[in-house]
């Protein structure tokens, strides 16, 4: 039991409420008052003690359960809430942040308004200063618009050894600072503090949440080297995990699904600038899982345009080697319940590739024929077309057998990691045309290759659990098409909840599917609308949800660690309770060696109409809600004068009429598994 239902079941919210209510009077089954909150002659609030809730059907047009009704009575939040009605209950909560994450959290908020007014500083120089003149004149010559500099907050960084160290510290930071977030360097040498960045167009580089928390910095001088500088590693920046652009690119990835990825910061400015602006930059470094699963969230294909030289194709080649292995398997990140998160996930990029003519960069493409670069986007290649045509363009004739031996090894477990089984074969025959070899022979060695890798990777003590494991899946975990797995253990909220956490795309296409359902029904309700946090009846899955939503709009972390950040220990403490019973519905030694197991839960869970499955279990979660509000708005309806009586009944009306689409909805789905 959760500390949340623990503190509930040990009070009564009839008894708690009228401590503060003290004219609360009994009306059938249910209790009702003049609302606490608003000043009011006709008696709308009411205490449901079936539900253990209450409501305003008044002016607050609110409700909830002991938790929000003491956050609201009181004016303080969750955890404060939570620790008044612990205390209430007898119950003992446990701690979970200490001065030093306070003093830590402090830290990095002074270091993100450092960045922030080293970046206006930068910007500012490039606009007005006189010894900009040069960089001014190199953005005219890189096509760059005032708008494009002002949005990307452009700036440029002057000669000199103290200009941005002086006029930060000027503002009061410490020389300490200014080393930690990069902006200064130390000689040891000559024992000497300096600006990092001279004479360079400075590129702020930003978090989802348009925090400046680094730079690229571009060379002016042909003689200085390099070319490009970027910040160093800093609490605030990693430059594997970076992806340029993504503050302003998120929203048109989402809404088109697609991602494109280039090198280098001036290739997704001039993108953005010609209207394409679902372009990001990997500020040439290859791929990265950390990217990868930044851009998972949000896209379903994946293309692929760097530079055509054969440095830009070896970055490609390793970043598709590191999709293979993200696609194959995620390595956890802090404690079971991101485990369970984490490792159960599965990036489903459809991952193309676009190859931009010989000499140019996208940069230059995007500048001279903007329509060319929509036609190689429009027509990018598969995965698979490109790797066997850059892997095997130098062969000839006369190369070795063991020369094609090793392509093939490099090439298969890519070309296993893309598409259906089907694809995979063909794709491997495709291979073996171009090597020369025997197709028949080509798939029985990659079978071989496939198969002996897994058993090198598993020790074992895994191999043992996991034979267990298929056993248990095949007997509890082989749901039939387009139904979902039991919830014999799990009642729909936590279910639902659960879920979200475990797959957010499925918010996403669970309020796709309830914008369908409500153009059938005409509009003009909310009852079909998106999914909210009143779709839970508990209060801490609503804190839960709402913060799930909050995590979804921002892309400086990944979803479950934004809700480690940000919620508090007790509700951590649900989400991971929460996972775990969802991995115990697949059986208990599943989540015992879940770093074996879970592909083969997935090859089970994920089968052809199970997303139709998992929706409806959302739009049951809507449904339960819809007559919960139907039963309150009935008890209005008896309560009420002949006036009231009549605006009750429409709003009965409405919600019945939304309840029968989604009922009806759910009747032409395959039934679900109780």
């Amino acid at each position: 039991m959760s500390v949340t239902e623990d503190i509930k079941s040990r009070l009564d919210i009839v008894s708690l409420i009228t401590q503060y209510v003290p004219g609360l009077k009994k009306a059938g089954r249910n209790y009702k008052a003049p609302c606490p909150f608003h000043s009011e002659r006709t008696p709308s609030f009411i205490v449901f003690p079936d539900s253990q809730s209450w409501r305003c059907f008044g002016a607050c047009a609110d409700g909830g359960d002991i938790f929000k009704f003491v956050m609201k009575q009181e004016g303080v939040d969750f955890p404060t809430a939570l620790r008044m009605l612990a205390e209430k209950a007898g119950v003992t909560l446990e701690t979970q942040f200490t001065p030093q994450d306070t003093l830590r959290e402090q830290h990095l908020d002074k270091l993100r308004g450092l960045m922030s007014e080293t970046a206006q500083f930068f910007h500012d120089r490039l606009l007005h200063s006189r010894d900009a003149a040069n960089a001014r004149a190199y953005t005219v010559k890189r096509g760059l618009q005032p708008a494009t500099i002002t949005q990307f907050m452009i700036g440029y960084a002057p000669e000199g050894w103290r200009h941005a160290l002086d006029h930060l510290e000027q503002l009061g930071y410490s020389e300490a600072d200014i080393m930690e977030a990069g902006i200064a360097t130390h000689n040891e040498e000559k024992d000497r503090v300096y600006d990092r960045f001279r004479n360079r167009l400075m590129i702020p580089i930003s978090d989802g949440k348009g925090q400046v928390i680094g730079f690229g910095a571009r060379a002016l001088n042909p003689d200085d080297n390099p070319k490009y500088l970027n910040s160093p590693q800093t609490p605030l920046f990693d430059k594997s995990a970076a992806l340029f652009g993504l503050n302003f690119a998120r929203r048109a990835i989402r809404e088109g699904e697609t991602a494109v990825i280039v090198e280098g910061y001036m290739d997704a400015i001039q993108a953005h600038q010609a209207g394409f602006i679902n372009v990001v930059a990997q500020m040439g470094t290859a791929m990265t899982e950390a990217q990868l699963k930044q851009l998972s969230r949000y896209a379903r294909r994946l293309i692929i345009a760097l530079d055509p030289d054969e440095a830009g194709m070896k970055a490609t080649m390793r970043g598709l080697e590191v999709a293979r292995q993200t696609l194959g398997e995620l390595s956890p990140v802090f404690h079971r319940a991101v485990k369970v998160l984490h490792t159960s996930r599965k990036l489903d990029f459809d991952i193309l590739v676009i190859t931009v003519p010989d000499g140019m960069d996208p940069d230059d493409l995007i500048r001279e024929n903007p329509d060319r670069w929509q036609e190689l986007v429009d027509h990018a290649r598969p995965i698979a077309d490109y790797v066997i045509a850059a892997a095997t363009a130098h062969l000839t004739p006369e190369s070795s057998l063991a020369e094609r031996e090793q392509i093939a090894s490099d090439l298969i477990p890519i070309l296993r990691a893309t598409e259906n089984q089907i694809q995979q074969d063909y794709n491997i025959q495709r291979l073996a045309l171009r090597l020369r070899v025997d197709q028949r022979q080509m798939l029985d060695w990659a079978t071989f290759q496939l198969k002996k890798s897994k058993e090198l990777a598993a020790q074992p003590s895994d191999k043992e659990v996991a034979q267990r494991a298929e056993k248990t899946i095949q007997k509890k975990v082989a749901p039939a098409a387009g139904t979902a797995v039991s919830k014999s253990t799990l009642a729909i909220e936590p279910y639902c909840l659960a879920m979200l956490l475990k797959s957010d795309r499925l918010y996403y296409d669970a309020n796709r599917r309830l914008r369908e359902l409500a153009a059938e029904f005409g509009g003009g309700t909310d009852a079909l609308g998106p999914l909210v946090p009143g779709d839970f009846s508990r209060l801490d899955y609503q804190i839960i949800f709402e913060s799930f939503i909050a995590a979804l709009a921002q892309i400086d972390t990944d979803p479950i660690e934004y809700l480690r950040e940000h919620l508090p220990h007790e509700l951590q403490v649900e989400i991971e309770q929460l996972l775990v019973a969802l991995l115990d519905a697949f059986g208990d030694t599943l989540y015992r060696s879940m770093h074996t197991d879970l592909r083969a839960i997935r090859k089970q869970y994920e089968r052809e109409g199970e997303e139709e499955g998992l929706v409806n279990s959302l739009l049951e979660l809507r449904r339960a809600r819809l007559k919960r509000e139907g039963q309150e708005l009935a008890f209005l309806q008896n309560e009420s004068d002949l006036d009231k009586a009549l605006e009750y009944s429409q709003k009965i009306k409405a919600n019945s009429s939304a309840l029968n689409i989604i009922e009806r909805a759910l009747r032409r789905s395959t039934p679900m598994v109780q």
